[in-house]
C-alpha cells in the first residue's frame, strides 16, 4: 500500500517508493529504496525533502501516535492508562494448542488441494492467521513454545504454523502495524505451499540431498510463487515472506540470488525465522538443535546469510533462554522455559520437571525465577543429557 507521509514520520525499516523532488536533487542513486539505517534517514532529512511516498507492503508502516489531550491547568492530570497485562502462559496454552492443531489441518488440506490440481482458497487461512496474531498479542510465548513440538511425518505443515507464530512475534517486536502483522501471518502460513509439488523421496529423504535432489528441492519456491502471485488474497508483503525466505544477504540464496537491500525487510525476517525453526526441530535427517546453539550459529553465519542487526533483534525478541529451552539451575533442578520476564531476562518462568542430583523426575511445578532469590540458571542443556522427552511436559 502506497502512503504519502512527512519526513518527520520516517523511520528505519520503511520502504521509500518516491521522494518529492527530482532525482538530481536528492543524494540517492535510485528513487525507490529500503531505509535500512539512521544514516540514510538523516540524509533524507538533511536534503530538506518534506513529502515522501512509502510502500507499506515492502517495509514498515507509520507509527500511530495517539494525539495528546490538553487538560485545563485547574484540573488534576488524567490518570495514566495502565499497560494491558499479559495473559499467563498457563491460561493461553489451551487456546494455543487448538490454534496449532487447526492451523496444521488447514495447511495440510490446502497442500492436498494443490497436489490434486484444485483451486487454492488462500482466504481459508485468514481465520487462523488472525487467531495466531491474537494469541501472540495475549501472550507471545504460549504458541511459540507449543509449536516447538513437531512430528517427522507432519513437519512440513507444523513448520508453517510454527514459523507464523515466530514471525508474528518478531513483527510485533519490530513494531509493525496490526494490519501488516496480519499480512505477515498469512504469508508465513503459506510460505512452503510449493513443497507439496516436490517428490516425497526428495522432501522426506533421511539423509543429505545430492546436487540434483537439492535442485529439485529449490523448485518449491518457484511453485509457491506460481500458486500465490496472482491470487488477490495475497498482498506483496505476504508474497515476499513466501518467495524470499531462501534468499541470503550475500546473494548465495535462491531462487533469484538476491542480495542486501534487494531483499525486503519481511524477506530478511522470514529467512531468519525459517532457518531458526528448521534448526530447532526434529527432521527426518537430523535431531533438533538447542535454541542457544541455533542462535549462536546464526550469528556466526551473519552478515553473509543474514542481516546481523536483524538476527540480534530476533535474539532480543526471543530472550536469552528462548521458550522451550531446557535449563539446569544451580540447585540441580531442571526445567523448561515457559515465559520470559521482560524486566529480568536471565530469570524466566520455568516448569520444573527433573532433579539432576537425584536423577529422578519430580512433580511438575511452575516457578518464576524472578521471585526466587537463591536459585539461578547455570546452563542451557540438551534433553539428551538426562533422556528427557520435552513433548510430555509441553
Amino acid at each position: 500500500m502506497i502512503k504519502s507521509i512527512k519526513s518527520r514520520e520516517l523511520r528505519v525499516g520503511m520502504y521509500v517508493q518516491k521522494l518529492d523532488c527530482a532525482w538530481v536533487d536528492h543524494p540517492f542513486l535510485v528513487n525507490s529504496f529500503h531505509l535500512k539505517n539512521e544514516k540514510m534517514l538523516n540524509k533524507v532529512i538533511a536534503a530538506g525533502i518534506e513529502n515522501i511516498d512509502i510502500d507499506t507492503s515492502k517495509g514498515l508502516d507509520v507509527l500511530v501516535v495517539e494525539p495528546e489531550q490538553k487538560t485545563p491547568p485547574q484540573t488534576p492530570p488524567p490518570v495514566t492508562k495502565k499497560k494491558k497485562k499479559k495473559i499467563p502462559v498457563s491460561k493461553e496454552e489451551r487456546k494455543a494448542r487448538a490454534i496449532y492443531k487447526d492451523g496444521t489441518n488447514i495447511i495440510r488440506n490446502m497442500m492436498e488441494d494443490v497436489r490434486l490440481g484444485k483451486q487454492v482458497e488462500v482466504e481459508s487461512v485468514n481465520p487462523v492467521a488472525e487467531k495466531v496474531v491474537q494469541s501472540i498479542f495475549r501472550n507471545p510465548h504460549a504458541l511459540t513454545g507449543i509449536t516447538r513440538i513437531k512430528t517427522k511425518d507432519e513437519y512440513t505443515f507444523m513448520h508453517c504454523v510454527s514459523v507464523t507464530g515466530l514471525m508474528v512475534m518478531f513483527a510485533r517486536y519490530l513494531k509493525f502495524s496490526k494490519e501488516d502483522i496480519h499480512e505477515v501471518a498469512i504469508g508465513s502460513l503459506v510460505h512452503d505451499i510449493g513443497k507439496i509439488m516436490v517428490p516425497d523421496k526428495v522432501l522426506n529423504k533421511p539423509g543429505k540431498l545430492n546436487f540434483d535432489e537439492f535442485e529439485v528441492m529449490k523448485d518449491h519456491v518457484t511453485f509457491s510463487r506460481e500458486i500465490l502471485e496472482n491470487n488477490p488474497a495475497i498482498s506483496q508483503m505476504a508474497l515476499d515472506v513466501a518467495v524470499l525466505h531462501h534468499e541470503r544477504m550475500d546473494g548465495s540464496g535462491y531462487p533469484r540470488g538476491l542480495a542486501g537491500d534487494e531483499i525486503s525487510l519481511v524477506g530478511q525476517m522470514s529467512a531468519i525465522v525459517d532457518v531458526y525453526d528448521a534448526l530447532t526441530s526434529v527432521r527426518v535427517y537430523k535431531d533438533a538443535w538447542e535454541p542457544s546453539q541455533a542462535l549462536k550459529s546464526m550469528i556466526e553465519w551473519s552478515p553473509g546469510h543474514f542481516s546481523r542487526e536483524l538476527v540480534q533483534q530476533f535474539i532480543q525478541c526471543l530472550g536469552i533462554y528462548p521458550v522451550g529451552s531446557l535449563v539446569e539451575l544451580k540447585s540441580g533442578r531442571v526445567g523448561i522455559v515457559l515465559e520470559q520476564n521482560d524486566e529480568e531476562i536471565l530469570r524466566p518462568k520455568i516448569r520444573i520437571i527433573y532433579n539432576a542430583k537425584s536423577k529422578y523426575y519430580v512433580e511438575v511445578n511452575d516457578i518464576d525465577l524472578s521471585k526466587e532469590t537463591k536459585d539461578r540458571i547455570t546452563a542451557a542443556i540438551s534433553p539428551k543429557k538426562y533422556n528427557i522427552e520435552l513433548s510430555v511436559f509441553l
